[in-house]
């Protein structure tokens, strides 16, 4: 009985840990770009204060085709060092590009894993009324795709 409990215990401490290291491996290994951001809303009554962000590549370019469901968001740096969109594409890019996975929706386009930024309750109100006037996030986004946010800056 007893060694029942510790190997149930010994489980979960097992896939506790292995998820924290799944997720801090995007901001040891990932490479980090920065993103143009615009707060949308600052509140989610389950979850507490977070800034809700949205981002220039939230809107594929006009040329793009009509898209729905996951797909792929290339990415190529202007020459200010902000990250763009190149292309949005249903398939799997190629080795050595630099892409978000991404949830498309015809030209509009989301990233469930960076547009909330969790923060203490009166620093989540005021960073929503300084990003008012423009801000940057740094996120670290790995090969395969997966991105997290680093730090958002304000616009100086």
């Amino acid at each position: 009985m007893k060694k029942a409990v510790f190997s149930i215990i010994a489980v979960w401490v097992a896939i506790t840990f292995s998820l924290v290291i799944y997720n801090e491996a995007v901001f040891v290994f990932g490479k980090e770009i920065t993103l143009k951001v615009r707060p949308i809303d600052p509140r989610d009554f389950l979850r507490g204060d977070y800034v809700a962000l949205g981002y220039e590549i939230n809107k594929a370019p006009k040329t793009s085709p009509y898209i729905y469901g996951d797909g792929y968001v290339l990415l190529k740096e202007n020459k200010e060092g902000i990250y763009e969109i190149k292309k949005v594409s249903k398939n799997k890019p190629q080795k050595g590009e630099i892409y978000i996975k991404a949830k498309i929706r015809g030209k509009n386009i989301e990233y469930p894993s960076i547009q909330k930024y969790f923060t203490k309750t009166q620093l989540a109100k005021k960073l929503e009324k300084d990003l008012i006037k423009g801000g940057y996030a740094k996120i670290s986004l790995t090969k395969n795709g997966s991105a997290r946010i680093k730090e958002i800056t304000l616009k100086k």
